[in-house]
């Protein structure tokens, strides 16, 4: 029998217009800490290491959930429309939440290595700080914008079968997509430097 009162509770919290500040204020104070105890004593090698960890395992989980998991689940005949929607909703927010924390890890991470790289007379090129910046800018306008507004049209009756939703759902997918590339890109290219 499912805890309803914790499922209620999951609920109300994917649904909170806050929600995405609520993981963010706390993600950040927890990186503060990280990032002064360990990312600052930390070599550029294993800052590289990190980097290709993280951007691994964001491609990796974002490619499975948004295009490998999600539309073989929404093929699934024993559920009803309604029911696929309010756990594609579900999934697609508890993702949004993770993927503002590794963001942030992201960024910490990124920032420092290039403060590092910069230091040494090095250089980091255009393509690299874009491929790193998209997937977290991406991630923002998804919580910002794209989830609420997918979430408030989910609920309506025949959400599905309205045009705006449609359309509000090819962004998520396009957004989703350029996410993908920028972490497929930044996290090869860190894996190479690991080998150079």
């Amino acid at each position: 029998m499912p805890n309803t009162c914790f499922s209620n509770c999951c609920a109300r919290f994917l649904e909170d217009p806050l929600a995405a500040v609520k993981v963010l204020v706390p993600t950040v104070a927890i990186e503060v800490i990280l990032h002064k105890k360990f990312w600052q004593r930390s070599t550029i090698r294993d800052l590289t290491l990190y980097l290709a960890i993280v951007n691994t395992y964001w491609f990796a989980t974002n490619l499975n959930l948004s295009f490998l998991e999600t539309p073989l689940f929404i093929q699934s005949p024993q559920l009803t429309d309604q029911q696929k929607s309010d756990v594609s909703r579900d999934r697609f927010n508890w993702l949004n939440k993770i993927e503002i924390a590794v963001g942030v890890l992201s960024l910490d991470l990124f920032f420092e290595w290039r403060k590092r790289i910069i230091d040494n007379n090095g250089f980091v090129d255009g393509y690299l700080c874009k491929a790193v910046l998209i997937p977290a800018a991406v991630t923002a306008v998804q919580a910002a914008y794209l989830l609420p507004t997918l979430n408030k049209k989910a609920k309506q009756p025949r959400a599905i079968d309205d045009p705006t939703f449609s359309k509000s759902h090819r962004a998520y997918i396009g957004f989703e997509t350029v996410k993908i590339v920028g972490l497929a890109v930044a996290g090869l290219r860190f894996g190479k430097m690991l080998t150079l």
